[in-house]
């Protein structure tokens, strides 16, 4: 399985320089590289969500955790695969951008994020502890809408910077991109991450996952209106 995540990466590179020279625009490429950086800070998310790869995954030892070789490599598309095709499929004007269509979106999202979950477990390529499994599926349903958010607002910076020129938006595209996970998994999660973190009960840390489902879903409206807002504004500049 690690193989075929690293054909599916090396292919989405080709598919990038073919929409290049096809529609003449670099920004796929330019997601697809950003998107290894997000593999910083994934050592503070093994610690922060107690997950860990199979013992058997070669990689490189990054702020004293392994990360895997076939990580670092299908980084590039796990979080910014589905932004890119939405991206992609607004282009061809497939769908509008609407706010509706930014919620549907999200919950699209978030049934991606379930199945990569899954895949992920039944095939030994991640797992969690048996601290965070306390949780069942909630758990992972709850790592999934934090995914989710993550590739939401890649879609929303995909948008924003459409009208940008090269020089500001490839810096916007990666700085993005590499706020994205933090801003998700790092602040929207610290009400979960932080009472499991200092052990405190699973009371309080279910009530840190309210809280911060609820931040999650002020965001998620958030992007959805800027979706909304930047389609009005296409349409006075036309």
């Amino acid at each position: 399985m690690p193989t075929l995540l690293i054909l599916i990466t090396v292919g989405l590179y080709g598919a990038a320089l073919l929409l290049w020279v096809r529609f003449r625009t670099y920004r796929y490429l330019v997601v697809l590289l950003a998107g290894h950086l997000t593999m910083i800070s994934d050592p503070l998310w093994q610690r922060l969500y107690e997950f860990t790869y199979a013992t058997s995954a070669t990689g490189m030892t990054l702020w004293g955790r392994t990360v895997p070789l076939f990580m670092i490599l299908s980084a590039s598309w796990l979080a910014t695969l589905p932004a890119m095709v939405m991206y992609f499929g607004q282009r061809q004007r497939w769908w509008p951008r609407h706010y509706l269509s930014g919620v549907v979106a999200f919950v699209a999202l978030i049934l991606y994020h379930i199945i990569l979950q899954g895949l992920a477990r039944r095939l030994n390529l991640w797992d969690y502890s048996s601290a965070a499994s306390t949780w069942g599926l909630s758990h992972h349903l709850f790592i999934s809408v934090l995914g989710a958010l993550v590739s939401l607002l890649i879609l929303y910076t995909l948008v924003a910077t459409r009208y940008y020129a090269a020089e500001l938006a490839i810096p916007a595209l990666v700085a993005g991109i590499a706020v994205a996970p933090v801003l998700a998994y790092g602040i929207l999660g610290a009400p979960y991450w932080l009472p499991t973190l200092i052990g405190q009960s699973t009371t309080i840390t279910k009530a840190g996952a309210a809280i911060t489902v609820l931040l999650t879903a002020w965001v998620v409206h958030l992007a959805c209106w800027g979706l909304h807002a930047s389609r009005k504004q296409l349409v006075i500049n036309q």
